[in-house]
């Protein structure tokens, strides 16, 4: 249904995870913090001259554990870099090893399945998971450039910039965002978008709004057999305007 409407939809953000998402993958995405305190304290003792340890990035980490008070440091193997620790909050224990850190990586392990993240490329973070039932999940966030192999339905608006992406792929399909910045009209991007959704046979729904000098709508779709989705939320400040686009694709 066409229409205008005088509020803005609300800001928009980072898809939210499916219910059936692993809970090794939000075990995994709360060791990150972890990941970046260890970095920065290889760092640290780096620049004090402490070249003389003979394993440095396991006594980061080991720094790092100590250095929060919900976590407790179970144990620790230095001959081959591993640490198990404890959520004091949840009682939920992790094993991480240390040695990966320096390199950008990150291995995890708990009773619910292991988890791998890679920052090593410079493209963002690649979080490989699998759960307790051997069920795998691979999310990326960040990096250059929109999320590899886009459906030929739901391209990047033509000559727009993208600046953050989020990706994620299991056993029941996939789920993705991209956010793309242009110079042109809201009303001529969320017309692109709407004739995109209807050439691939998702019936669209439009909505526009302004207020208070800023322009934007939405414009969503799904086929009919609820195997693909899609959603552009698009808003206009000072001259530029931004569409976050969310899709899904169903096995």
């Amino acid at each position: 249904m066409n229409g205008t409407s005088q509020v803005p939809p609300a800001a928009p953000g980072a898809p939210p995870a499916k219910k059936g998402m692993s809970p090794i993958a939000w075990i995994g995405i709360g060791c990150l913090g972890l990941l970046l305190i260890a970095a920065v304290s290889c760092g640290v003792l780096y620049y004090m001259g402490k070249r003389a340890l003979s394993n440095p990035g396991m006594t980061a980490a080991k720094m790092a554990v100590r250095m929060n008070p919900d976590l407790e440091l179970v144990d620790s193997d230095d001959a081959h870099s591993t640490l198990t620790v404890k959520n004091k909050k949840t009682g939920e224990t992790v094993t991480i090893n240390a040695d990966d850190i320096k390199n950008g990586k990150l291995s995890v392990k708990t009773d619910k399945g292991t988890a791998t993240f890679d920052s090593s490329s410079g493209q963002g973070v690649n979080i490989q998971a699998t759960d307790e039932k051997g069920q795998k999940t691979t999310t990326t966030f960040g990096g250059q450039g929109a999320p590899q192999n886009l459906p030929s339905w739901l391209p990047v608006y033509p000559g727009g910039t993208v600046q953050g992406t989020y990706d994620t792929t299991n056993a029941d399909g996939r789920t993705a965002a991209f956010t793309v910045t242009t110079p042109d009209a809201s009303t001529k991007v969320i017309d692109y978008y709407e004739a995109q959704l209807k050439s691939a046979g998702l019936p669209a729904e439009k909505s526009t709004y302004t207020t208070n000098g800023q322009t934007g709508g939405t414009v969503t779709g799904k086929s009919a057999d609820d195997k693909r989705e899609a959603s552009v939320m698009v808003s206009t400040t000072n001259g530029n305007t931004q569409a976050v686009i969310t899709f899904t694709e169903k096995k």
